[in-house]
């Protein structure tokens, strides 16, 4: 069978537009050696508001997650560079989604970080990531690092969806 024939048979369209997760997935590929921290952080399910009526507890939402990825990349920078993060705007890269599972899981977030500094080795990562992570209250213990690699990207956008990539949180990347 000729390569004209298996396209005809399975239908492939060189020309169609493709959906925006193939789209998305396709562009992360191509990234993937620029990234190659895995990072998967859950968060609590309640956080802790203050009013001025008063202090209650409310469930975490979505539009939390923005904030407290922002709020711990802000920390994870402080830990890699110190005083530089601020002064000198030296910051790591970061592709962030947020996960909910439909909501049937934890929201959790998954971070592909880049730009990691020569005088950071792998073993580090995790050490820095913790001492983050106790300074953002609204994430939870359980953290996973882990190399990334082009899996990691389909991992990742596995709820993006066809026609929306709203789990991505691109003004962070």
């Amino acid at each position: 069978m000729k390569l004209a024939q298996i396209r005809q048979r399975t239908a492939y369209n060189p020309h169609a537009i493709a959906t925006q997760k193939a789209a998305t997935r396709t562009w992360l590929a191509s990234k993937a050696t620029e990234y190659p921290i895995a990072l998967t952080l859950t968060l609590k399910q309640t956080i802790t508001q203050h009013t001025q009526n008063g202090t209650y507890k409310r469930a975490i939402t979505r539009a939390d997650c923005d904030v407290i990825a922002k709020h711990f990349i802000n920390k994870l920078n402080v830990q890699v560079y110190g005083n530089a993060a601020k002064r000198s705007n030296k910051s790591l890269k970061y592709i962030v989604v947020v996960e909910d599972g439909f909501g049937t899981k934890n929201l959790h977030l998954h971070l592909a970080i880049g730009a990691i500094p020569k005088h950071v080795k792998f073993n580090q990562i995790d050490a820095l990531v913790k001492e983050a992570k106790t300074r953002v209250e609204e994430i939870d213990v359980q953290h996973k690092v882990d190399v990334a690699n082009s899996g990691w990207f389909e991992y990742i956008t596995k709820e993006v969806s066809k026609h929306n990539t709203d789990n991505v949180l691109w003004q962070l990347a």
